[in-house]
């Protein structure tokens, strides 16, 4: 039976994820920072079709998040899927950033994913089977006036996944990145209308991307067929990054 953590998993890209691995079947350990009832009403509607699942509060941007986390899983199953979607932007210039402002952010993008991986990749590797996701973001790539602490955030998540499927990769470990574009999401609701009507001119598909895009990416790089995927940075911006 396949075991996947889902870091924010009970809003949008995450709540997708969950839903797609669900109807896969996998025992699921859900993350959550604020959503306590929605995390409870959507345990108890996987447990009601037979997965096996809980839900555990994390806040991912605290110094200690990820080992509070970790110490939570005491009990489950460990986890073979890693999937690291909990995150937030901040939409000012680098000038208005303060060093808490940015510290937070580095914590919940990087520093708890890399904990996270660190600690969970051991009994992956032992196992000698593992999937690692990483949601970062084109702009990791791109960069974004406006999203510089968050850019580089992301733009350091992918670098360490490509040098952890170096070293993971031959112990049937693979671990990738999904780049997401313009999702229509919460965090994304603030972003004024002429910047989205610019970003989805610029896409080819014409139109943003939905929270299920991005899980359908995730479903395919998990399945135990991916093995020879890893180190990889998945666009799935409708070809904005062409």
């Amino acid at each position: 039976m396949r075991c996947a953590l889902v870091t924010g998993g009970t809003r949008g890209i995450g709540r997708a994820i969950c839903n797609i691995l669900a109807a896969e079947n996998f025992t699921l350990a859900v993350t959550y920072n604020k959503s306590k009832e929605t995390a409870a009403e959507m345990i108890e509607d996987y447990q009601s079709h037979g997965i096996n699942c809980i839900a555990i509060e994390a806040d991912l941007s605290a110094r200690d998040g990820a080992d509070k986390l970790l110490s939570a899983l005491n009990g489950f199953p460990r986890p073979d899927t890693l999937i690291n979607n909990a995150g937030a932007a901040c939409m000012k210039l680098l000038a208005d950033t303060s060093d808490g402002e940015a510290e937070r952010l580095m914590r919940l993008n990087f520093f708890s994913p890399m904990k996270l991986m660190r600690e969970l990749s051991r009994g992956m590797v032992s196992r000698s089977f593992g999937r690692i996701v990483n949601i970062s973001s084109m702009w990791a790539g791109h960069g974004s006036a406006g999203e510089s602490v968050y850019a580089a955030s992301k733009a350091a998540l992918e670098a360490l996944s490509k040098s952890l499927a170096k070293e993971l990769g031959s112990s049937g470990v693979t671990v990738n990145c999904i780049a997401p574009g313009l999702i229509d999401t919460e965090m994304n609701a603030c972003i004024d209308k002429a910047a989205i009507d610019e970003i989805v001119a610029a896409t080819p598909v014409r139109r943003k991307g939905t929270p299920n895009d991005v899980a359908i990416a995730v479903r395919n790089i998990v399945s135990e067929e991916s093995g020879f995927i890893t180190g990889a940075v998945i666009p799935v911006t409708g070809g904005f990054s062409i």
